[in-house]
């Protein structure tokens, strides 16, 4: 009898080992089959990648061209603005000369004091306007300049020198009509950065163009022979 039950004994703590062992194997095949389902294979990388690549080649040039009107339509704009407002200034003064638009762009800085103290991005010496606003000779997509209308195409700024005393180029500045021009920035060797975008030109006496080509609206005459209205 003793015997008969060591026996039934023996055969239940073999199948209790059994079965662990069988549910061990079967825990660990679910594992492997999950560690495969969790994971890539090489194809599927790589139809990723190129799905990336598609989008890629896609979405830049659109990206691109965005960025571009928004500079060109930053340009116009202010390029306007400044027009409206030598149109009061001469109304108020019989001419463009001393005009200078620093007022229109004022913004607050803090000196090496840290006290707190006004500047302008418009450079009323060169009668130059970096756009967009608050960009460097670095990051500046347009340079903005205006000038007087007659011979050097010199600001419209009265200039003064040490003596109190207007200076010579200053005093030939008769400012009876203005012109301006919105050239892109250039790269190293010369090259606008946007070669699809657009350099302006403006002036009180209805010039009002653009055009593709480099170098041109800096004559402050026209656009050359392909020119565009805007």
């Amino acid at each position: 009898m003793k015997k008969y039950f060591a026996r039934v004994v023996f055969l239940q703590r073999s199948n209790i080992v059994a079965n662990f062992a069988c549910e061990l194997k079967t825990c660990k095949q679910g594992f492997a089959r999950l560690n495969r389902n969790a994971g890539f294979t090489l194809i599927e990388l790589m139809i990723v990648i190129v799905v990336m690549a598609v989008l890629a080649a896609i979405a830049y040039p659109n990206y691109t061209q965005y960025m571009e009107r928004r500079d060109l339509a930053i340009a116009r704009q202010e390029a306007l603005r400044i027009a409206a407002e030598l149109e009061r200034f001469k109304s108020r003064n019989f001419g463009y000369k001393g005009f200078d638009a620093s007022y229109l762009y004022v913004y607050t800085e803090t000196d090496a004091d840290g006290n707190p103290t006004t500047a302008s991005y418009y450079n009323k010496t060169t009668g130059q306007l970096l756009l967009p606003l608050g960009s460097t000779s670095s990051t500046a997509k347009y340079t903005l300049t205006l000038a007087n209308g007659g011979t050097g195409h010199k600001p419209l700024t009265i200039v003064k020198g040490p003596d109190g005393q207007e200076t010579a180029d200053s005093a030939s500045v008769n400012g009876l009509s203005w012109v301006m021009s919105l050239e892109r920035a250039k790269d190293s060797d010369g090259e606008p950065k946007q070669p699809r975008n657009y350099d302006l030109l403006l002036s009180n006496t209805g010039i009002r163009c653009m055009t593709k080509v480099k170098d041109v609206v800096t004559g402050y005459a026209n656009c050359g022979s392909y020119s565009e209205s805007w």
